[in-house]
């Protein structure tokens, strides 16, 4: 079944329809009840249309988009911030700035 839009020439009502490609096209506007002034109108479509993935790849597809997240996070600070929320983000890097601030120094020879 595919999903159709149409117009009415009499009240300019548009409308979807959904029917089989070989299945008449509907001559009666839901609206006004006119019959034989409604035309099937041409849009772009999306392409591919929905794709619906189950058990193995929607599994495998969540790993993935988790794993380009992380690896988004870590190259991008502005995406941890969305990822894990802003207030928390600037608390944590609070912390992180004290953190560094409070820590020994650590000491090399010089060859």
């Amino acid at each position: 079944m595919v999903t159709y839009e149409h117009l009415c020439e009499k009240c300019n009502n548009e409308f979807e329809d959904i029917y089989g490609m070989t299945e008449p096209i509907p001559t009666k506007c839901p609206l006004c009840g006119c019959d034989g002034r409604v035309k099937r109108l041409v849009s772009g479509g999306s392409g591919r249309g929905i794709v619906n993935l189950t058990g193995h790849e929607l599994q495998a597809k969540l790993r993935q988009e988790g794993r380009d997240l992380k690896r988004a996070a870590l190259k991008d600070e502005k995406v941890l911030a969305n990822l894990v929320g802003e207030d928390k983000f600037q608390k944590n890097t609070v912390k992180l700035e004290k953190a560094m601030a409070d820590r020994p120094k650590i000491k090399t020879k010089k060859k």
